[in-house]
């Protein structure tokens, strides 16, 4: 039938089944690749292709398998003609991830292994002819993919082969923990809920953060983290992702809006012209930035940016224009995992003095300087409290944006008091605001933050502007402080010396992070909207990111170490100061070696807290038993205190509070805050007002008043407290909410740790005195 002399010497054997050979046959070869549906006229291509795969010696089995690799290359349909006609029905088959049968081949192991795992050809040629040997012998049908892959990392693993088997490995999740998503869903992130979005962030998730403890961090750290040592905060994200930024509107209000960054995937605005454009803009660029990064999102100056466009309106269209934004930022599911964008604003009481003289930009254009605007600023900040009293159609109160109120040396003139008592009868009643103590001796010009502390100010760069906008922290990762107390047994000078191999494991973990990200940004351009360029300079700073160090449980560590805590002896709280500076003097080392910024922040620890306490007690019992909070009954109700805060149910004054606490926020350069509960009453204003001003007068840099609320699903009367039923109607359908770590969050959301440290909460508000 084939005439062609280039076949006349081709020449093999094919070993069948039975053990027995016999001679290849090219012209029953081309009688079955006719009877698939080849043409005539294909015919010797495909010889031609088939030619350079078979060799001497080869089974049945193999040779189909490449006839039918090579025909369904040439064509789809032809192939699975083939593969029905020919294909014996007893050949081991594999059910690909492309969702098809194949016949085993044991090359595909080869090249797996060495395009994959990086291995030799000698010791994939032996582990997959090892393989091929076991997976012979099994009495089945066919196999998935996964399955042979697992068999191959079982023969690595045999071999003593890790470093491949890490490479090889396949990533995901077991169908039992899919299901327990889908139906009860996660409180890892009580602002996650649980929907069809969150379900699939959850499976992603798990299979991201095996990827980055397998692939992005070398084994001894992430071997750290799996103990408890330490905790890589967003592994989920560690390798495609920053954390957040403080954003500056000026840009976008000059030069238009690119959601995407480049322009090419989504329509593209010009400068907003109109107030109520300019901040559907300022909602969209939270929302862009948000999705290529991690944490939260900020506009500092918000009200100075918005300032321009609000000349000339009466305060009736202010407020409704505030109105429009609080509602975007809590009714646009745009982020993560179907959630609102975990966002914060920073608001002036007036144009702040490294603002003035800057140009005013408002639709394209230069509109004067921005401290002609100082009336609109004033505006727009009592419009925003305004809207934020109001509460929802349900009377809840928004949860985002974080509000943050910036004190300055001018902020309690006569003229900002009316303004300051809404924003306290604000706090009286939702426990909303944020504070930020510009007062404070460490303050540098500009300062902000956000409602997970995250903080920058303004001595890093070459000017104010470069140290804190347009730049955020690249990334935190915390110590487990009460497990170095531990380990050091009471010896001092092994806690530090325990404690500085935790700080270098950190270290190299951050340092690693930093690394992956400017790969993201600058090489596999994976982050468009924080790389594009306005000006010839790119819109995110990446150079002024802060690499930070976290920590949880310095009051446990001092109930075990010192034998008190913080609030009980001028012992304890002296040797606390001792362990956060000598963290801070770690990076400030650091930042002198590397160039880089580095910071120490106390840790919001959602649940970094409960499950340091977990992993302690599973490893150290007899230690933790008498230093953890919570009920040793249940697990996973126990919890260590946050950062260096005093334990929540500390018999302290509001002054004892602040005269401990204040001494750790300077030396938190990368974020601090304090808390202070006014868990069930409704504190006056004017009181409020007056602790604030005292306040300023303290080393505290950052803090709220903290209110617990109940929403009654029935009636929606809002409540003080937390109420198991409601005053009104007596309904028992109660919504309650406090702040968790850094936000105001539906109690039902949160994690049962956080649930206990929330019950254990005592009020410092009110009656308490400074």
């Amino acid at each position: 039938m084939i005439s062609n002399s280039k076949y006349v010497d081709f020449k093999i054997n094919i070993v069948k089944r039975s053990g027995n050979e016999e001679t290849f046959n090219i012209n029953k070869l081309v009688k079955s690749l006719l009877n698939s549906g080849v043409d005539y006229e294909n015919i010797d291509e495909i010889l031609s292709e088939i030619y350079g795969k078979v060799y001497n010696g080869m089974s049945t089995d193999d040779l189909k398998s490449i006839l039918y690799t090579t025909l369904k290359e040439y064509d789809k349909k032809t192939g699975k003609s083939y593969s029905k006609k020919y294909m014996s029905e007893n050949c081991l088959k594999i059910r690909t991830s492309e969702k098809e049968f194949e016949p085993f081949n044991k090359e595909k192991i080869v090249k797996a292994l060495i395009q994959e795992a990086g291995a030799d050809l000698k010791t994939a040629e032996r582990i997959a002819t090892e393989v091929e040997s076991e997976v012979k012998n099994l009495n089945v049908t066919y196999l998935t993919a996964p399955m042979i892959r697992e068999i191959v990392n079982t023969k690595l693993i045999e071999h003593g082969l890790e470093e491949f088997r890490h490479k090889h490995t396949r990533l995901g999740i077991p169908v039992y923990d899919i299901v327990k998503l889908i139906e009860r869903g996660s409180k890892d992130n009580a602002n996650l809920m649980h929907n069809p979005e969150s379900i699939h962030k959850w499976v992603a998730d798990e299979t991201m953060k095996q990827f980055a403890l397998l692939n992005v961090f070398p084994k001894y750290i992430a071997d750290s983290h799996m103990r408890g040592d330490i905790h890589l905060h967003d592994l989920e994200y560690a390798a495609v992702r920053t954390v957040c930024c403080q954003h500056d509107l000026r840009n976008f209000f000059k030069y238009g809006l690119k959601v995407d960054g480049t322009g090419r995937h989504t329509s593209v605005s010009k400068p907003a012209k109109h107030p109520d454009v300019a901040l559907q803009h300022a909602a969209k660029v939270l929302s862009a930035a948000q999705c290529e990064m991690s944490g939260g999102q900020s506009i500092d100056e918000f009200n100075i940016w918005i300032a321009p466009y609000m000349r000339g309106l009466e305060y009736s269209e202010v407020r409704q224009l505030m109105q429009l934004f609080i509602y975007e930022m809590n009714q646009i599911y745009a982020a993560r995992g179907g959630q609102v964008v975990f966002s914060s604003i920073n608001l002036e009481l007036e144009v702040p003095e490294y603002l003035k003289g800057k140009d005013a930009i408002k639709a394209g254009q230069v509109v004067g300087a921005y401290e002609e605007y100082d009336y609109e600023v004033k505006m727009i900040a009592e419009a925003l409290v305004d809207v934020l009293m109001d509460g929802d159609a349900y009377g809840k109160p928004f949860l985002f944006p974080n509000v943050i109120f910036k004190l300055r040396e001018n902020a309690f003139k006569d003229e900002n008091k009316d303004l300051l008592v809404k924003i306290h009868e604000l706090s009286a009643k939702w426990g909303l605001p944020y504070f930020i103590n510009m007062f404070a001796d460490y303050q540098h010009g500009n300062t902000n933050a956000m409602g997970c502390r995250t903080r920058l100010s303004g001595e890093w760069g070459n000017s104010i502007e470069e140290s804190s906008l347009r730049t955020g922290n690249m990334q935190w990762y915390t110590i487990n402080l009460p497990r170095i107390a531990y380990e050091a047994d009471g010896d001092d000078g092994r806690l530090f010396e325990i404690l500085d191999e935790k700080l270098a494991i950190a270290k190299q973990a951050l340092e690693i992070k930093h690394e992956i990200s400017k790969r993201r940004l600058y090489h596999d351009n994976v982050l468009p909207f924080l790389t594009q360029e306005f000006d010839g300079e790119q819109y995110y700073r990446y150079d002024s990111t802060t690499k930070t160090f976290g920590f949880v449980g310095l009051n446990e560590l001092l109930k075990y170490h010192v034998g008190s805590e913080l609030h009980e002896s001028p012992e304890a709280l002296a040797f606390g100061v001792k362990v956060i500076s000598h963290i801070r003097k770690y990076a400030d080392d650091l930042k002198k070696e590397t160039g880089l910024r580095w910071t120490v922040t106390q840790t919001p620890a959602e649940s970094t807290a409960g499950r340091f306490a977990k992993f302690d007690h599973k490893y150290y019992p007899e230690e933790t038993k008498s230093v953890v909070n919570g009920n040793l009954n249940d697990l996973s109700s126990i919890y260590y205190t946050n950062s260096s805060h005093v334990r929540v149910n500390a018999d302290v004054t509001l002054g004892e509070k602040v005269g401990i606490e204040e001494k750790f926020h300077e030396l938190c350069n990368g974020g601090h805050i304090g808390h202070f509960w006014n868990a069930e009453a409704y504190a006056d204003p004017e009181v409020l007002m007056d602790i604030t001003k005292k306040m300023t007068k303290t080393d505290i840099g950052f803090w709220t008043y903290t209110k617990n609320l109940s929403i009654c699903e029935k009636c929606s009367l809002a409540m003080s407290g937390l109420k198991d039923n409601c005053t009104g109607c007596g309904s028992d359908h109660i919504e309650k909410f406090s702040r968790i770590t850094g936000y105001l969050q539906n109690v039902s959301n949160w994690n049962k740790a956080k649930q206990q440290e929330l019950l254990d909460r005592k009020s410092t508000l009110p009656g308490r005195r400074i």
